[in-house]
């Protein structure tokens, strides 16, 4: 069991440094403009997101990054896991937040200017 475990963390540290370089490439160096936004429309609350979360918050958290932000590789599955983890750490590095990859109050503000 040790193995699996192993593995699959190899294999999320490598997918997560494959998303910082793909989608380091111009990631949120220009404002996002109204067009993308339609893309992910949201009526919902906006709660603190972190890994294991999941539902509608975070499908639409996970639009915005691919969709407003231009990460590619964050699958919009509703589900927090190491992919969106890693895009939003990058995100909160790229406007000079603390980089936790946790969602909160401060990161909403930067998603949602």
């Amino acid at each position: 069991m040790k193995t699996g475990r192993t593995i699959r963390t190899a294999a999320a540290t490598v997918l997560a440094t494959a998303v910082l370089t793909v989608g380091s490439a111009g990631t949120a160096a220009a404002g996002p403009t109204g067009a993308e936004w339609r893309l992910c429309m949201y009526l919902g609350s906006h709660p603190t997101l972190q890994t294991g979360s999941s539902g509608e918050a975070v499908r639409h958290l996970q639009c915005i990054l691919n969709e407003v932000y231009r990460y590619q590789n964050v699958p919009q599955s509703g589900v927090f896991e190491e992919v969106t983890r890693a895009s939003v750490a990058h995100l909160q590095l790229q406007f000079s937040k603390p980089s936790t990859g946790v969602v909160d109050a401060v990161t909403w503000g930067v998603l949602h200017p």
